[in-house]
């Protein structure tokens, strides 16, 4: 009599492929997490830029106009003061809750200011860009201005919640005196 041996697989065989299997569907799954955080920071990085981009542009749009009188513009303060985004912390070393509110000011405050510096006004909205706020919370807006110095030094950063505001990107840039140095 002939005993026909069969081929199959061992259970340790079976169980060692299941392992590998699960291990590559495990490490699929968390390169979805990764990509979904990813996708949203992408998001949030784009809408900062824009809101940036939104505000800095109604600032350095006003402080560029021609008809501005230089003794006008040179009497600019920095806002939201000078101590820059020290203004943006607490005594306990953590962002202020109206960090919103600090910015709209500091933003209104310099776009008055470079309106009275001009001799026709400028023609610059002095409304806080909401339009591309989408979904970010938190602002901060700086502008530095030494005194005697032709220009203004603007950043200004976005983030969804105003405790991460201060770790968020800066978005910078310099708005120079275009108008008559002798008036």
């Amino acid at each position: 009599m002939k005993i026909f041996a069969r081929k199959a697989f061992s259970l340790i065989e079976v169980n060692v492929a299941i392992l590998i299997l699960s291990s590559g569907v495990i490490a699929l799954i968390s390169l979805f997490a990764l990509g979904f955080r990813e996708n949203r920071q992408s998001r949030e990085d784009v809408a900062s830029a824009a809101y940036a981009d939104a505000v800095i542009s109604r600032i350095v749009m006003a402080a560029t106009a021609t008809n501005l009188k230089w003794s006008a513009f040179n009497a600019i303060k920095s806002y939201p003061s000078d101590k820059g985004w020290s203004s943006y912390y607490g005594s306990n070393g953590r962002s202020l809750e109206n960090c919103e509110d600090i910015a709209k000011s500091a933003f209104s405050k310099i776009m008055e200011e470079i309106e009275n510096a001009s001799e026709s006004g400028t023609g610059v909205s002095h409304a806080w860009p909401t339009e591309a706020k989408a979904g970010l919370n938190a602002s901060g807006l700086v502008v530095v201005h030494e005194p005697n110095s032709a220009r203004l030094k603007i950043a200004f950063r976005a983030g969804r919640h105003t405790h991460e505001l201060l770790t968020q990107p800066i978005y910078y840039t310099e708005a120079r005196f275009q108008g008559d140095p002798t008036k």
